[in-house]
């Protein structure tokens, strides 16, 4: 082989593995997408590209590490990405969202929550002037910020967020998406955190059960979403179905690790 297709072959290379570690990290497979991302950054360093290219990748690493509770490894990742966006101008503002987005959940994730609101409010401004107030990308922060007002004992006012968040969602992925699930489910949990169980009931089961259809059995939004569902049903007096529930749940985890 010549030098001068070497680096074609190696670009090649870098776009197949991107595209294997987005499937497996769809499937909630994430050490597995570790594994895929990590030698396509290799491939992109060996290349000396220093571009969007690059920071999306140590984005999705990133990403995997987190997903895997892997915070000091995703850290350093996240701010390479986040400093390659910001040299990028006006042109990278969508990436700069996506890197602020991404940040902000890593920080959630640790309990720094005064750390990870600002940055999901810059997240969202930037989206909401770039594409819309009923973008894809909008309906996932309204979510995410959902989140984090529930793990502060805000659900009230995470409630309006997931609602908005469903609206958007089932406009663009339609009712019997994962993408609407998830948000179901959260807007479950709330319900469920202020005692409004009678409403938790139905979103619950709709919510899970249109996950169990379109995602695998041990993908972590699942069981995160049959864990929320357990608290729900110990709260209603419902011990043995939450029993047989967390089982499955832990037996699943089992198998993922």
């Amino acid at each position: 082989m010549s030098e001068q297709t070497k680096p074609d072959k190696t670009y090649c290379d870098w776009n197949m593995q991107m595209w294997l570690g987005q499937q497996s990290y769809e499937r909630g497979l994430y050490s597995v997408a570790q594994q895929k991302f990590h030698k396509a950054l290799r491939d992109l360093e060996s290349l000396h590209i220093n571009d969007e290219r690059l920071a999306m990748t140590l984005n999705n690493l990133a990403l995997c590490y987190c997903a895997q509770g892997k915070h000091k490894d995703s850290d350093p990742l996240y701010q390479r990405a986040l400093s390659i966006d910001q040299s990028s101008g006006k042109s990278g503002r969508l990436n700069l969202a996506e890197d602020f987005s991404n940040i902000a959940t890593h920080y959630r994730k640790q309990g720094l929550s005064s750390q990870a609101e600002p940055l999901y409010q810059k997240a969202l401004q930037i989206w909401q002037e770039e594409l819309g107030d009923s973008s894809a990308e909008v309906a996932g922060c309204l979510n995410n910020l959902g989140v984090l007002y529930c793990e502060q004992h805000k659900c009230h006012e995470a409630i309006d967020l997931y609602k908005r968040a469903l609206s958007i969602k089932g406009s663009i992925y339609g009712s019997k998406s994962k993408e609407y699930a998830a948000s179901l489910v959260n807007l479950a949990a709330a319900y469920c955190s202020l005692n409004r169980c009678d409403e938790a009931d139905p979103l619950f089961e709709e919510g899970i059960r249109t996950l169990e259809y379109t995602v695998d059995p041990v993908h972590e939004e699942l069981l995160d979403a049959l864990e929320s569902y357990v608290v729900h049903l110990e709260k209603v007096g419902k011990s043995e179905q939450a029993m047989a529930i967390q089982h499955n749940v832990e037996k699943f985890r089992a198998r993922r690790k």
